[in-house]
């Protein structure tokens, strides 16, 4: 069962052992809001959902490079580093469940077959008695990626936007990630008159061939 952090004390606290803080993501996630706003309905259904997902993970890397972190993008997979090299954080859009201590999310749409090695690769560092085949090393590549999962849910006066840092170790069924080691639940964000949109696709995962693991 993951270990999870709701208390406000508790959640900041294992922030901070990861050099990350809520108020720090909570501006990020608030920057990638106000970006997704520019979108009209004469937008392309999947344009709002890219938009946050994309500027979710440059406003990340404007906020902590500065500070030591560094990014990289192995086989696509767009990634913050930490200063320390043990670690990595990624973003994905969250299921409905996202944000909810007591319930148990899932990324909201499958993953490619170089995120799947990424959880794998957690797994394999949990329980080293799981193995995975070896492949060539890129930069990033060999160490525990965190998601930053979010989901947007409309109110009667706008938008509230959940989300948590979570470490997944297993891969769900058709390659949704849906199984946690450790999740930081973080303080809700409402947004006020903001205009709800109807799909809110993610581009972090699409360009890859999800892969299910048979048998």
């Amino acid at each position: 069962m993951a270990v999870v952090h709701v208390e406000d004390s508790r959640a900041r606290n294992r922030l901070a052992e990861l050099g990350l803080s809520i108020e720090e993501i909570e501006n990020v996630l608030r920057r990638a809001e106000a970006e997704r706003n520019f979108c009209t309905p004469f937008d392309p259904l999947s344009l709002p959902g890219n938009i946050f997902w994309g500027r979710t993970v440059r406003f990340l890397r404007e906020t902590y490079v500065p500070k030591g972190w560094r990014s990289a993008s192995p086989s696509n997979v767009s990634l913050l580093i930490s200063p320390t090299d043990d670690f990595a954080v990624t973003a994905s859009s969250g299921s409905r469940e996202a944000g909810f201590a007591a319930l148990t999310p899932s990324t909201r749409y499958p993953k490619g077959s170089a995120v799947i090695r990424r959880v794998e690769t957690n797994r394999q560092l949990m329980f080293p008695d799981y193995e995975v085949e070896a492949e060539p090393q890129e930069v990033g590549d060999g160490i525990p990626t965190w998601f930053l999962l979010y989901q947007h849910v409309n109110t009667e006066t706008g938008t509230r936007l959940y989300s948590e840092l979570s470490l997944p170790n297993n891969m769900g069924s058709r390659g949704k990630i849906d199984s946690w080691h450790e999740r930081i639940i973080l303080p809700w964000i409402d947004f006020e008159g903001v205009t709800p949109f109807p799909n809110d696709d993610d581009g972090e995962g699409g360009i890859d061939i999800p892969i299910e693991r048979l048998g």
